[in-house]
């Protein structure tokens, strides 16, 4: 393994606590990387004057500032297009608040290795010592639901997955240039599981299960009933969107399904039968929104359309 094998994308906005110590996480890897590329979504704290200070001091990094917050996706799109510039043989794509395993890149490289006929790999996620199941998944045959493996998988030295998030992704090189970049339109919200079906039409991913990173987040917490805020908007679009792209009409008529069951019948449950007083207006024109955007536009979507946070409605008063 040499020193110019990966390039890792960070991509950041407003946590400089958080990324300070996520790269110096990344820097620390027992197999170094040629390059570590942090895209800065047009914070407003310290973080591009601490980012500027970084890459005068060692020329290891490259950092991007841009003009203005074009969400996770764009800062992917971006990263990762800087890095396959670069000679290096494979991407690690990870969050601002992923935290590498010091051989975290020594164990996906090391599987890489032995296992070539895999472009795509990850790792374990952790949230305060827990395993986060919902960072690899699988789909459904029929109807493209996603569902997450249990922890039981994660007793495995290996185990494959059809999507992973962008949290701990290895990719090829070469694999990249074959399935593009992220769609930078998708602001946020499935843009790693729509990734991820271009993927899995060359590879399926290779968990390495002792390759941890901790995730410092929350785990996700189902609770009924669910209010929502406004990344739920990217939520449903981005859904439909990728439905339009990779799905047959059986996927979207389910999938159709599946979001009236989420919320006209959830609405209707809760107030009906439960006694909810909550009036669901703002779930049920988010949903409406969502569906009517995603309707106009293209499967792809790119910079000129639906990066911009204020197409959503406005956030309940809180």
């Amino acid at each position: 393994m040499t020193k110019n094998e990966y390039a890792i994308v960070i991509v950041t906005y407003n946590r400089e606590q958080l990324l300070r110590e996520c790269i110096r996480r990344a820097a620390e890897q027992t197999v170094a990387a040629a390059s570590i590329i942090i895209v800065n979504n047009a914070s407003t704290d310290g973080t591009q004057i601490y980012l500027e200070k970084l890459e005068k001091q060692d020329g290891i990094y490259d950092i991007i500032n841009l003009p203005q917050n074009i969400g996770g996706a764009g800062g992917f799109a971006r990263g990762i297009e800087r890095a396959i510039e670069k000679d290096v043989e494979c991407v690690l794509i990870i969050d601002d608040d992923a935290m590498l395993a010091r051989n975290y890149m020594e164990l996906l490289l090391r599987a890489r290795q032995s296992n070539p006929q895999y472009m795509a790999l990850a790792g374990t996620v952790k949230v305060n010592g827990r395993i986060d199941t919902f960072h690899r998944r699988s789909i459904s045959k029929i109807g493209m639901l996603l569902r997450n493996y249990g922890e039981q998988k994660y007793r495995s030295q290996y185990f494959t997955c059809e999507i992973a998030s962008f949290c701990g992704m290895l990719l090829e090189k070469e694999l990249i240039e074959q399935i593009g970049l992220p769609h930078p339109g998708y602001f946020i919200c499935h843009d790693d599981a729509e990734y991820s079906l271009r993927i899995r039409e060359y590879t399926k991913f290779l968990v390495v299960t002792r390759a941890v990173l901790n995730h410092k987040t929350k785990l996700y917490d189902m609770v009924y009933p669910r209010r929502y805020d406004w990344k739920d908007y990217y939520s449903t679009r981005n859904r439909i969107l990728m439905l339009k792209e990779h799905g047959t009409i059986i996927d979207k008529a389910i999938n159709t399904m599946d979001l009236f069951l989420h919320v006209r019948f959830r609405n209707w449950l809760f107030r009906t039968i439960k006694r909810d007083r909550y009036d669901w207006k703002y779930e049920n024109d988010i949903t409406k929104k969502a569906i009517r955007d995603a309707n106009n536009m293209g499967a792809k979507i790119g910079e000129e359309n639906g990066i911009a946070a204020d197409i959503i409605p406005e956030s309940r008063k809180m």
